[in-house]
């Protein structure tokens, strides 16, 4: 069902309602910091809703990061409906070589709890909602070896009694899986501010390069036709073979995609820029057949190209 997320593509915003399922955390190392923790939340029965008397579902679950906008809801429960905008991303996962495609949802803003009910406000702070969260899944992390962090979860105790209503969550006492002296250093909003920065320029740098390769593409319409024909010649080869292919990209490969880029003696950076062109809407318009008259600029670069 998430190639249906991923046959969206990521050139525009949607708006998706889903319900929610649970707070969570994920951990990853950072070689200079450690161990470092954000917090997540999963969502079902996402739909998209663009055409709101025509939902569609997408998935039936999907992990997201719980951003500012999220936890501005307040303490959610299960089932509530939510509605946001997103953009999807492609990424890679696997528990070694990271060799699956799969697709999220990014970016989200517009954020709105469309249940009905006035939700209590959760921690601001970083310390305090990782260990909410840790609390909450107690028995289940408990259970599955899951870390539950004394710093964080004294963390989210202090937040507590320092609240005139506080959050209907039990709390309980870390364990000894990590020292919790090790966090006492990190600062977390610089560390969250980073990778929102650092994704923020990744996506700036993708969309220049798909700008830049639907430039070199409109340039030239025979690089365009060859590159359709090979999608479908692969298309083809996908289906009879039952392989996996990327429909993103319109079945062309980096492989492939070098060898027709060859062919109009385009380099590795050019190559590079037409790769994210496949993605956007321009391109699938050619590879479905929904081609668009050319303006007379572009029929002179055509008749151009075809002299040389």
């Amino acid at each position: 069902m998430r190639k249906i997320l991923g046959n969206l593509g990521s050139d525009e915003r949607h708006t998706f309602q889903a319900e929610f399922g649970k707070y969570g955390y994920k951990r990853y190392y950072d070689k200079s910091r450690g161990d470092l923790y954000s917090p997540t939340m999963v969502v079902r029965n996402v739909r998209i809703v663009d055409d709101p008397k025509n939902p569609k579902m997408v998935t039936d679950h999907l992990w997201l990061n719980l951003t500012k906008g999220f936890a501005d809801l307040g303490l959610l429960e299960t089932g509530d409906l939510i509605q946001f905008n997103g953009r999807v991303s492609q990424y890679n996962k696997g528990f070694i070589n990271k060799d699956k495609v799969d697709y999220e949802l990014t970016y989200p803003n517009k954020v709105q709890l469309l249940t009905d009910r006035k939700a209590q406000p959760l921690p601001d702070d970083h310390r305090a909602q990782i260990g909410m969260i840790m609390n909450l899944n107690y028995k289940f992390y408990l259970n599955n070896q899951r870390p539950l962090v004394e710093y964080f979860m004294d963390g989210f105790a202090q937040w507590q009694k320092a609240q005139d209503t506080p959050l209907p969550i039990e709390c309980h006492k870390g364990t000894d899986y990590e020292n919790f002296n090790s966090y006492d250093s990190l600062d977390y909003s610089a560390e969250k501010e980073k990778l929102e920065k650092d994704e923020a320029e990744k996506q700036k740098d993708l969309e220049q390069k798909r700008e830049a390769g639907l430039k070199i593409l409109k340039e030239k319409p025979d690089l365009v036709k060859d590159l359709v024909a090979l999608g479908k010649e692969l298309e083809q080869k996908s289906q009879d073979s039952k392989q996996h292919a990327s429909e993103q990209y319109c079945y062309i490969s980096n492989g492939k995609l070098r060898v027709v880029t060859a062919k109009y003696k385009l380099g590795k950076s050019e190559t590079s820029d037409i790769r994210q062109a496949l993605t956007t809407d321009w391109f699938h318009e050619k590879f479905n057949g929904k081609e668009e008259k050319l303006s007379p600029l572009e029929q002179l670069a055509g008749k151009f190209n075809k002299g040389l």
